[in-house]
């Protein structure tokens, strides 16, 4: 069962209805808090029943509940396999990636954060940063990062959010709105806020305007600016939300793909 057919069968309507743990229940898991050692989280199934069981040490309810919802997941998606025992760090980190970590944490962000009810809240927000993420997780009681992706994916604005660690990008996920052609790189070269976030230092995050130029590539970035909020995490990463108040930048690229596409074919 998706998270959608569940919030449809439970008839939940607004984000107070949003119980993890009697949700998690009517899917035949229950879930308790206990002190965990080297864990977030860990879920252990037998037959139509599974136990989760959360740090109960953790002072944050949003990773809590991002938590016994990612064990969810498991339980929905890989019942019958092995038992899981997760990390706090596998939920900013496994995202987009094909394994059951990625496929866990996009369940819980969607059980946590439907779409049907962040899509109209998100619209009332005039900015894609980290301090519409604070407001909007907040609402939802859900972690930084699931909140921050699903702001991207159906915010207001044209947006992208960037994974950093020392080793490079480890992911990104762009809004529909952002152009195909538009990819953040391997390795932030000076210029870019997160840069400086990744060498260290006492700052936690950086907000404001940057140059295109600072994270893509593209032949005509270095004409324009681009808004960028990026924070370090408490695992040593560093996201980045990148977004367009003044979305000349991607009328521009669409005509300039379009030209350059004419020019190939005439050619």
């Amino acid at each position: 069962m998706t998270p959608d057919e569940l919030m449809d069968e439970l008839g939940i309507t607004i984000p107070d209805e949003i119980d993890i743990e009697a949700i998690a229940f009517y899917c035949g898991a229950t879930i308790r808090y206990r002190p965990l050692t080297g864990c977030a989280a860990r879920i252990v199934g037998n037959g139509d029943s599974a136990i989760i069981t959360v740090d109960s040490g953790s002072s944050n309810r949003e990773r809590q509940r991002f938590s016994a919802a990612h064990e969810l997941g498991h339980w929905m998606y890989d019942r019958g396999k092995i038992s899981f025992s997760c990390q706090e760090a596998q939920f900013v980190e496994k995202w987009f990636q094909h394994d059951p970590e990625s496929r866990a944490n996009k369940f819980a962000g969607d059980l946590l954060l439907p779409v049907s009810l962040f899509k109209p809240i998100a619209s009332t927000f005039n900015a894609i940063d980290f301090d519409t993420v604070r407001s909007l997780a907040k609402v939802f009681t859900t972690s930084l990062t699931s909140t921050a992706i699903r702001l991207v994916e159906h915010g207001p604005f044209p947006a992208m959010l960037v994974c950093y660690s020392e080793a490079g990008r480890q992911w990104f996920v762009r809004g529909s709105d952002a152009p195909d052609q538009l990819w953040p790189p391997q390795k932030l070269e000076s210029g870019a806020y997160a840069h400086g976030l990744l060498k260290g230092g006492s700052e936690r995050e950086f907000k404001g305007q940057v140059s295109a130029e600072a994270w893509f590539a593209h032949p005509i970035a270095e004409r324009y600016n681009i808004q960028e909020h990026s924070l370090r995490t408490s695992y040593g990463d560093v996201l980045s939300l990148l977004w367009w108040k003044d979305e000349q930048m991607l009328i521009d690229i669409d005509d300039y793909e379009e030209r350059k596409a004419y020019r190939d074919w005439d050619e």
